[in-house]
């Protein structure tokens, strides 16, 4: 199949939200409400509850010291301490000594991988380094994946990043001591992150121009599914075994192990790729699945040098050199190093990342602090999924209308206010009660706000990039973001030293990027660019809307 077919055409022909399309995307959905399980499910299984030193038997404690007349003896139990007073008729003595015995917990120790493995005080940075090894993952995943999905095929990373996901998951059961199970994590995010990165171009590549949204709003409804599923699973195993809920949540994956039987390649990656044999059996069969005489859909469709997409023995002659005369048509090969390569295309995705950093930095920090915040930590986490559903609403009527640059702003100017408001509460909350809860609302608003921009960048990102770097600038956005996700779990280590420090940052970050996402263009109502050439294009008319005289070639 020649690359220069106008894939859109294509899909209208086809029935742009035929069964075949839904079946797809219905895969899609699936995929990304299981993406967030091993996410969220931090919060659960790696949950710190109220602590305190074991007690100890002072007076085996005193024999080791040389003590007559003891009228008095006084022991105080902190977190991490323990404070012995002893009293006598003549002196005074304090002694201060770590938890000799080990912690006292208010939930049983099996609850959490924090009690079992007494992840507190000197180790509780393993317990937040837990949580930053399956960010770190994510982005090792995306580095790996990326040009997997743009060489070999869309269906190709999804394959293989879910069925490796799956396995990490289970394996995560069984984990003996917190090395391994700091392993495991690290696996699973980047297992986890490939996933992402090829889920998310399938289900952008698979709908035409008008419609990109749609799907996309679609899987972040999955997502906050998978949210807020995953909190209800952790709510029902509040009294079982931490490893219990990791078994449910793996084993609710299982099916990834028949999913290459139903998920078809990308038709964009196929056609841009001059996969004509592929081409040709997958639109064959969602002519069929669709109900669509696979003549009539070619014979309507005509390639950009006018040519049919019928005349399949015509491009395989152009193909080997042969024909009228016509050159085979050239399919562009990039790598990262294209970004480094073009200038206006580098700084715009620095503005990118910058705005992927700070939304994975608040998006995580809010996720993970939601725990923290007054009330009961399933209900706050549950409410704050909900506000979710909001933002997927909110951003589907913006999206289409104003567009992706102004619904980002829009979104992270909303984030920074609402934090700021947080912060406020949060500092003075001591001194009206009613401060704290209004603290927890502003928060909730943050979450609804940051998840519509990242939901949006998601969107916007691939969008700005031609075919065959797409899912490398994806990669690479979502690589570099993770340095906001592994910085997340260390908020709430900030929160416990300054209250309103998190959402401090948070505000400020999501200023900054308000201002900077103006210097990049709309891409609403346009097709995907092919070429860096029509990308550069695009940043020549930061509008967005150029003129219709030139026809972009979809990827």
């Amino acid at each position: 199949m020649d690359p220069g077919v106008q894939v859109d055409k294509v899909l209208y022909a086809l029935g742009s939200s035929g069964k075949y399309q839904r079946i797809q995307l219905a895969l899609c959905f699936l995929f990304t409400l299981e993406n967030s399980f091993h996410l969220i499910a931090a919060v659960y299984i790696g949950y710190r509850p109220s602590y305190q030193c074991q007690d100890i038997n002072t007076t085996a404690y005193l024999q080791r010291y040389d003590h007559n007349n003891i009228s008095d003896i006084n022991v105080q139990y902190d977190k991490c301490n323990i404070n012995i007073f002893v009293n006598s008729s003549d002196y005074e003595y304090q002694y201060t000594e770590g938890c000799l015995n080990g912690y006292s917990y208010n939930i049983p120790e099996d609850r959490s991988t924090v009690t079992e493995w007494n992840l507190v005080c000197s180790g509780a940075e393993r317990s937040e380094l837990a949580k930053t090894m399956i960010m770190l993952g994510q982005a090792v995943g995306a580095v790996i994946f990326s040009p997997i999905a743009d060489r070999f095929g869309r269906k190709t990373g999804s394959v293989i990043s879910r069925i490796l996901y799956f396995l990490t998951a289970l394996a995560t059961v069984f984990t003996p001591n917190i090395e391994v199970f700091l392993l495991f994590r690290f696996l699973q995010g980047t297992f986890q992150g490939g996933s992402v990165m090829t889920n998310t171009i399938m289900y952008i590549e698979i709908m035409p121009k008008e419609l990109r949204h749609r799907s996309e709003g679609l899987m972040l409804t999955a997502w906050t599914t998978g949210l807020v599923l995953t909190t209800m699973i952790g709510y029902l195993c509040r009294n079982m075994s931490w490893r219990y809920m990791q078994l449910i949540l793996s084993l609710l994956t299982c099916h990834t192990l028949f999913n290459w039987l139903f998920l078809d390649e990308s038709l964009r990656w196929l056609i841009a790729n001059g996969k004509r044999d592929q081409t040709e059996k997958v639109l064959k069969k969602a002519c069929r699945m669709n109900n669509v005489s696979y003549e009539s859909v070619t014979e309507n469709v005509l390639l950009s040098k006018e040519t049919n997409i019928i005349a399949l023995e015509e491009t395989h002659e152009l193909n080997h050199g042969k024909g009228n005369g016509l050159k085979k048509e050239k399919v562009e090969r990039y790598t990262v190093f294209t970004l480094l390569k073009h200038k206006r295309i580098l700084l715009g995705s620095v503005v990118l990342w910058i705005a992927w950093i700070t939304n994975t930095l608040t998006y995580y920090g809010l996720m993970l602090t939601t725990s923290k915040l007054s009330g009961d930590r399933f209900l706050n986490n549950v409410i704050s999924s909900l506000a979710e559903y909001p933002a997927v609403i909110l951003q589907q009527i913006l999206i289409n209308r104003i567009g992706r640059k102004s619904t980002l702003v829009i979104f992270h100017g909303i984030a920074g206010v609402s934090l700021v408001l947080a912060t406020v509460c949060t500092t003075y909350g001591s001194e009206y009660s009613w401060l704290p809860i209004l603290g927890t609302v502003f928060s909730f608003v943050g979450r609804f706000a940051i998840t519509g921009s990242f939901s949006t960048v998601f969107l916007y990102t691939p969008e700005l990039y031609p075919t065959n770097l797409r899912n490398v600038g994806l990669g690479m956005a979502s690589t570099v973001a993770r340095a906001g996700s592994m910085m997340s779990p260390f908020a709430i280590t900030l929160a416990e030293y300054v209250s309103w420090g998190p959402a401090a940052v948070f505000a400020t970050m999501n200023v900054i990027v308000t201002v900077s996402l103006l210097t990049l263009p709309e891409t609403m109502g346009r097709e995907l660019p092919t070429t860096i050439t029509e990308l550069k294009d695009w940043y020549k008319d930061k509008g967005g809307h150029g003129t219709k005289s030139k026809q972009t070639l979809t990827s």
